[in-house]
């Protein structure tokens, strides 16, 4: 059965669609996500250098789903183009001693000590929070500006470019961390290998990601926080351990993962969603004084997993 085209696709468009495989199970058979939102025409044109703490949500009526196995994704040849070498993002600086609070909640998972490398480290949040606890920390950060934070303002040992530019060696690390990575990467199962490639065995991967599979996700729907438009891959729990499994590894925890900012952030966060909302919410946190009293939440739709090389 060849798979489910729409009205708008061209005979090459849908010629094209029938070509891609499935990540997780090598189908050609997909369905829209949400077959009730129109997609785009075309993907929109970046406005702005990309930034860590935003990106659009207008291809959601693009996204897909593997009628096999489940797997959601935002087919490449639809998304939008994201220079990740050229992003900043000053905001992202401002909240550094919440990140590396998170940062230090997630390495909670996984042994302290032995080595540790952190793909697409930023500015080095997770790393700092990593050596605290006894770790020879370093990172890989595609973003020009982000890696050179980490290095002139923190002294962090953090290569720029992509992980397999960096030519690190094999069976090298006890840890490595991808901390809201892996659904910006173009082709995860290949990053999966080289990772298992450079973490020695009984070591581990921990990733924290979105989880499309959660009761939260399916309640919003296409309203939900997570459907980027620099997200290409949206795992559940499910098509995580079935990628990790499939490339060598164990899965040790897969748990939900909350995560504690200033309220003043939690707010900034709805306002694509209603402006008149956060504007009154806004004013309301000013005059109780709680814009900067730092919350946790827990919805239960962001993951984290450890997976162990086998």
């Amino acid at each position: 059965m060849s798979a489910p085209t729409s009205a708008q696709e061209s005979p090459a468009a849908a010629a094209d669609r029938c070509q891609r495989r499935c990540l997780i199970c090598g189908s050609a058979r997909f369905a829209r996500h949400f077959p009730k939102v129109v997609p785009p025409a075309a993907a929109p044109t970046p406005d702005q250098p990309y930034r860590i703490t935003h990106s659009e949500r207008r291809l959601v009526g693009a996204i897909e789903r593997c009628a096999d196995c489940g797997m959601v994704f935002l087919p490449l040849d639809v998304a939008a183009t994201v220079s990740y070498s050229d992003a900043a993002d000053p905001y992202y600086l401002e909240q550094a001693d919440e990140r590396i609070a998170n940062a230090d909640a997630l390495l909670d998972l996984v042994p302290p000590g032995g080595r540790l490398l952190e793909i697409g480290c930023a500015c080095g949040f997770l790393l700092l929070a990593a050596q605290r606890r006894g770790f020879a920390a370093e990172g890989v950060e595609m973003s020009q500006w982000a890696s050179g934070v980490a290095r002139e303002r923190y002294g962090l040992t953090v290569h720029t470019g992509r992980l397999e530019e960096a030519g690190l060696a094999a069976d090298a690390f006890d840890v490595v961390v991808l901390a809201d990575v892996i659904e910006h990467l173009t082709d995860p199962r290949a990053t999966v290998r080289e990772i298992r490639r450079i973490t020695r065995p009984g070591g581990r991967v921990v990733v924290l990601t979105p989880d499309v599979g959660s009761l939260t996700a399916r309640l919003a729907g296409p309203r939900w926080w997570g459907l980027l438009d620099d997200h290409y891959f949206y795992f559940s729990r499910p098509t995580i351990r079935r990628l990790f499994e499939s490339e060598g590894f164990s899965i040790e925890t897969l748990r939900a993962q909350g995560r504690g900012f200033p309220v003043s952030h939690w707010l900034f966060k709805l306002q694509p969603y209603s402006a008149v909302l956060h504007r009154l919410a806004e004013r309301g946190a000013q005059m109780l004084r709680l814009a900067d009293r730092r919350i946790s939440i827990n919805l239960g739709d962001q993951m984290a997993c450890v997976a162990r090389k086998n």
